[in-house]
């Protein structure tokens, strides 16, 4: 069920003189609701949620890991093995070492003495270091480091969706306020029409104009009210456009009331020292650019793990074999010196002959960061050359109103000055209407050139890539 708008925005009376039960719905009003509230607002902030989940993904791969393992063999009245091994590993970030620790029990009739244990187990600790591949950029650590970027990733295509947003929604303001203006002036020349034929129609039962006159007044009267529904139609229209951005912190709509009126056209002129900013700020912090800046980043993560994965394998795994659970089983403790007198050793070597693989993931990563670095090129200039081309079509706007506003005054006084030669019986009723209708037409125009102004100035911020 929708919900009134007054419940949640503060309208200003004093920008816009109106009538007692309107009120004025400001642009800093409407843009703060649209981004605080708005659905598409809502979901562009869950980018940066699976974000996080993509960085507590990678950052699982340094969890300490328990593992349990029994194994037993027991046939016609004999035990054959019985393998108890449990084992804590804890992985560090630096070096890609692996620290261990662990308990194990090998009893049986069959078992070797190369894996037999005391028949209360034995305890270890230990650790593996990766000493040539792994030891400076590791798998795990690659993944982290490229979630992390890829946060800042979510955050730039955050801030894009919001980019857009604020754009439609601005739009949309806009176009209300030209339905809303359209819808005045169309009003105002009905009226004035409808006066004119009241007067018509008795000059012409007084014989003063010619009978033909009542009929031309009639139809510009009947057109001109064709004109003013259309224009209601077009404003409730705009209403319901404009409605489609609006709502609460609960996520249910909001309406826009009928008394709701917006604020006149700013009129704000941006100068040479604001395009500056707005250049400095694309080229800083455009959500697309930073996409690429952090690609690149990402590229040069995977980049030193494929020059990694050239090096040899090489890993050492030293544990000491000790009776550490004897102490909580206040069993004898041998003593084993300062060293320790029981120890497991173990070396892995491995070289690829021809490190084709390991070459050509390598190869990939280099011909994307080459590509990268060309679309990086290429969209610096396009975000350049759109927000210069942006910031022409204000500029031309700004001439444009203030020409039209010239030549309104210049059709005012034409106007004047044929109404009154037709008062004194020098004009005809036609030329009235021709002239009137000219001037009409330029003080839409007006209103549709200040719409576009305003229009224009949000897409320069869009094209700098930032909502304000």
């Amino acid at each position: 069920m929708k919900r009134t708008v007054f419940l949640l925005i503060v309208f200003h009376t004093t920008l816009w003189a109106q009538t007692d039960t309107a009120k004025v719905f400001s642009y800093r009003d409407y843009y703060d609701l649209v981004l605080k509230n708005h659905p598409i607002l809502r979901q562009s902030n869950s980018l940066s949620d699976q974000a996080k989940g993509e960085l507590l993904i990678a950052k699982g791969g340094f969890d300490p890991k328990l593992d349990v393992n029994f194994d037993r063999k027991y046939f016609e009245n004999k035990t054959y093995f019985n393998f108890w091994d449990n084992q804590l590993k804890v992985p560090l970030y630096w070096g890609g070492i692996d620290l261990k620790a662990g308990f194990e029990r090998n009893i049986g009739n069959v078992l070797g003495t190369d894996i037999r244990t005391p028949v209360d187990g034995l305890s270890y600790v230990g650790l593996n270091v990766p000493v040539l591949q792994r030891f400076v950029i590791d798998e795990r650590r690659a993944t982290l480091q490229n979630a992390r970027i890829f946060q800042n990733i979510a955050e730039a295509e955050r801030i894009k969706m919001i980019n857009k947003l604020a754009l439609t929604a601005a739009k949309e303001y806009w176009e209300w306020y030209f339905a809303y203006r359209n819808q005045l002036l169309i009003k105002e020349f009905y009226e004035l029409a409808d006066q004119r034929f009241q007067l018509v129609s008795k000059r012409v039962r007084q014989g003063d104009l010619p009978a033909i006159d009542t009929a031309d007044a009639q139809v510009t009267l009947l057109d001109r009210r064709v004109m003013f529904e259309q224009a209601a139609v077009e404003l409730q229209n705009a209403r319901l456009r404009l409605s489609n951005h609006l709502w609460d912190a609960n996520g249910l709509p909001l309406e826009l009331p009928e008394t709701a009126v917006p604020q006149l056209s700013a009129g704000q002129v941006i100068d040479a020292a604001a395009l500056a900013n707005l250049l400095e700020a694309a080229r800083l912090r455009h959500p697309e650019i930073r996409k690429l800046d952090l690609k690149a980043e990402q590229l040069n993560v995977d980049e030193r793990l494929g020059r990694e994965m050239l090096k040899p394998r090489f890993d050492i795994g030293l544990s000491s074999l000790n009776y550490m659970h004897r102490h909580l089983t206040r069993l004898k403790v041998p003593d084993t010196g300062t060293f320790p007198a029981f120890y497991k050793l173990n070396v892995d070597f491995s070289l690829p002959l021809l490190f084709r693989k390991e070459r050509g993931k390598l190869e990939v990563i280099r011909v994307k960061q080459f590509q990268n670095n060309l679309d990086l090129q290429q969209l610096r200039r396009e975000i350049n050359n759109d927000v210069q081309a942006a910031y022409n079509d204000v500029k031309n706007l700004e001439g444009q109103i203030i020409q039209q506003q010239l030549a309104i005054q210049r059709q005012a006084q034409v106007l004047r000055a044929e109404e009154q030669r037709f008062s004194i019986g020098e004009s005809q009723l036609f030329l009235v209407n021709q002239r009137e209708a000219k001037l009409n037409e330029l003080k839409v125009k007006l209103e549709s050139m200040k719409t576009k102004y305003e229009k224009a100035k949000a897409t320069l911020l869009f094209a700098a890539g930032t909502f304000e």
